[in-house]
């Protein structure tokens, strides 16, 4: 009952106080203290039941994260020893709740996704109210900023990234209709949810992140076809599921269209594309090692172009692989290998007769939305996004292997 409640609060923790990249003090460490209790009670809870042997893979592959920030800590292979090790404290709560997801039942990761979606609607709802405040009123977690929609995050391309991963959880719940979860309050269940999707929906555009609405749009689009609705209707009403797949089409189209005009507008008047090219090369002339995770400020600033030297530094590469990459060296590749890797093995399969559980579904198309805005932009460097997305991540994997299970299952039957 504790590793329930505990991951919670863990995710409640970091969703208020980590909505920013840079360590913000009390909130980060009271963060890092709660995955602490987490951590040990998902460890003694997986050690304590059977498993399959991915699970075992699954958590190696957790594990493998603060293990190599450690590694570079302890050996000296970081320019910012310092900072290496901040960062390894930091993803303490994303292994956490990785683990804890492993280890909880689907009941109580049904329960923790809806959480999620709750404090994104409250975030967009705390940045509606910020709008009208004054600058360094209490509604502003980050007053050093502006207000703009912000919400609990310092960064509103950030906020765009919660919603959209919050309307791909919604989506995936609307989609799924299964008669046997039909009640008195099914209707009223499904305008509610509707509704606060609609709600995201109309947000989401106002936060001003265009990476965002554009991988928002693609995980929408990807949830349908995720799910299996597109197939079931393909099979049964084919003009249906033909113009449905048209009309797919057409927004994947333009979908691209748009994407092509951001890329031309971020070259002529931002520097994201000089940015992540910058850091690429650098990467490609560091040691093998990297240079340390949490190294890229001073490192970027002595040895950038001349075109990129300015007034304000750049506290991040404004894309994660290459600064992956750069910080970590042959092991960031290979932690970036590791992520499509098991992106594939988790994608939801449905099987005979089964259709995909919509909490598979969601949380692994949500997992996909911040793994494709990481190439623009950078959130999983904030507490908060971090934490979910290792949870989302959890549940993907988790509830894939149950349905294995199933499969397998019905095989033997």
């Amino acid at each position: 009952m504790a590793l329930p409640i505990l991951t919670a609060l863990l995710l409640v923790m970091a969703m208020l106080t980590g909505g920013g990249s840079q360590d913000r003090g009390w909130g980060d460490a009271l963060t890092q203290l709660l995955a602490w209790p987490v951590l040990l009670l998902a460890a003694w809870q997986l050690a304590s039941t059977p498993a399959p042997r991915a699970r075992a893979w699954l958590v190696a592959l957790a594990a493998a994260v603060p293990i190599a920030l450690a590694a570079q800590w302890l050996t000296g292979l970081s320019l910012s020893p310092w900072a290496t090790e901040r960062s390894l404290w930091s993803v303490l709560p994303a292994v956490a709740a990785f683990l804890a997801a492993l280890a909880l039942p689907r009941r109580e990761l049904q329960q923790l996704a809806w959480l999620f979606v709750a404090l994104a609607g409250f975030s967009l709802v705390l940045g509606y109210l910020q709008l009208g405040a004054p600058q360094d009123s209490p509604l502003n977690p980050f007053p050093q900023w502006q207000p703009a929609l912000n919400g609990l995050f310092a960064n509103p391309n950030h906020q765009a990234t919660s919603i959209a991963v919050a309307l791909v959880i919604v989506l995936a719940w609307l989609v799924h209709d299964d008669e046997q979860d039909r009640d008195g309050r099914w209707w009223a269940t499904r305008v509610a949810i509707g509704g606060l999707g609609l709600f995201l929906l109309v947000g989401l555009p106002l936060t001003g992140s265009r990476g965002a609405v554009l991988v928002a749009i693609a995980g929408l689009l990807a949830v349908p076809v995720a799910n299996g609705w597109l197939g079931r209707r393909w099979r049964r009403h084919r003009r249906l599921a033909l113009l449905a797949g048209v009309g797919g089409a057409v927004a994947a189209a333009l979908l691209l269209v748009v994407a092509h005009g951001w890329l031309k507008v971020d070259r002529n008047e931002e520097a994201r594309s000089a940015v992540f090219a910058a850091t690429a090369q650098m990467a490609r002339e560091a040691p093998a090692g990297g240079i340390g995770v949490g190294s890229f400020v001073p490192w970027f600033e002595a040895h950038a172009p001349d075109m990129l030297v300015q007034g304000e530094f750049f506290n991040h590469a404004h894309s994660e692989y290459p600064q992956w990459w750069l910080e970590s060296g042959i092991a960031g590749l290979a932690w970036i290998a590791a992520l499509a890797v098991f992106m594939a093995l988790s994608r939801p399969r449905p099987g005979r007769g089964r259709r995909p559980d919509w909490l598979h579904v969601g949380a692994w198309v949500g997992v996909l939305v911040v793994l494709a805005h990481s190439v623009v932009d950078y959130p999983l460097r904030t507490p908060a996004l971090m934490t979910a997305t290792a949870l989302l991540a959890g549940i993907a994997a988790s509830l894939a292997m149950e349905a294995k299970k199933g499969t397998e299952a019905i095989k033997l039957a």
